[in-house]
């Protein structure tokens, strides 16, 4: 089962890739002939999708090596790491995209090149609507926030395609400022992906809690366990691909320890059952009369 799953990813992933290295070569090649610059930003655009693909797979494929004697909590983190990789290397481009816009000019005009660029984005449109159909059916069906991902830039993508098309149509008709604006445009929209990449990979590299209502379900539910008195302290961390959850409970402290280790494990099935993306799980016992938690205190402000 988890076989199948590694496998539809992989596919998914893939397709993402050589679709948007489609569009580069067209984008890239059209708007080169057709002296388009906002088609030519567009294809840097795709360019920066393809590298975004490539590296989401292979932080992926890296994150889900399992645990070995020198990464006792495996590899998850190389995910959040080559986000933060490419989220750098996406913002470079962006940059120098502006730049280029502020200095260049259009030369597209009422021709057979001018609908070609004009066919191309789209062509575009089309085929990242439905991108962002697949990857997003396929995130929720595999459970994969990779996927959830891409198909949110996969769908703003198609925004931004309408709004070189528009650009380039207004060219075609002498409104030559529209496309330098677009392209402008288009760069501070690769700028803003590159700069959420790194700032969501970084967010997992220093352990921010990844959602409140997360914890506050955690808690509920292993306050739900029979046996548990208290959810003394609750700690989410973020292994790249899926949360360890570390937590203290109290317990009656005159059962012996046996049926406190079976609490225990009670609160572990629970939690990683309730709760899908927890996939690990350290539950710490102590007597119910030495609890950790203050009177009226809420653990869930210390994820």
């Amino acid at each position: 089962m988890q076989g199948d799953r590694q496998r539809q990813i992989t596919r998914t992933h893939w397709l993402g890739v050589g679709g948007n290295a489609l569009l580069a070569v067209l984008k890239l090649g059209v708007g080169g002939l057709a002296g388009s610059r906002a088609l030519i930003a567009d294809g840097v655009h795709s360019s920066s999708d393809v590298a975004m693909n490539l590296g989401a797979w292979l932080g992926w494929r890296w994150s889900a090596k399992p645990r070995d004697r020198d990464h006792h909590y495996g590899h998850g983190n190389g995910e959040a790491l080559t986000a933060v990789g490419i989220g750098l290397i996406v913002v470079a481009a962006g940059v120098g995209l502006g730049w280029m816009a502020l200095r260049g000019r259009s030369s597209v005009g009422p021709d057979a090149l001018g609908v070609a660029a004009v066919s191309v984005e789209l062509l575009s449109m089309v085929l990242k609507f439905g991108l962002a159909r697949v990857t997003a059916s396929r995130g929720r069906e595999l459970d994969s926030p990779i996927l959830v991902a891409l198909s949110r830039d996969n769908l703003a993508d198609v925004l931004t395609s309408g709004l070189v098309l528009l650009a380039i149509t207004g060219a075609i008709f002498g409104l030559r400022w529209l496309e330098p604006l677009a392209a402008g445009v288009v760069g501070a929209v690769i700028v803003w992906h590159g700069l959420i990449s790194a700032y969501e990979g970084l967010g997992v590299l220093m352990d921010r809690a990844p959602d409140h209502a997360l914890t506050a379900q955690i808690v509920e539910t292993a306050a739900g366990v029979p046996g548990v008195c208290s959810v003394d302290d609750v700690r989410v961390h973020p292994l790249g691909t899926h949360l360890r959850a570390d937590l203290e409970v109290g317990i009656d402290g005159t059962i012996t320890v046996a049926q406190g280790h079976e609490i225990a494990h009670a609160v572990e099935r629970a939690v990683t059952r309730t709760c899908a993306r927890v996939e690990e799980v350290a539950v710490h016992v102590n007597p119910a009369s030495h609890s950790n938690a203050a009177p009226g205190s809420d653990p869930s402000v210390r994820a």
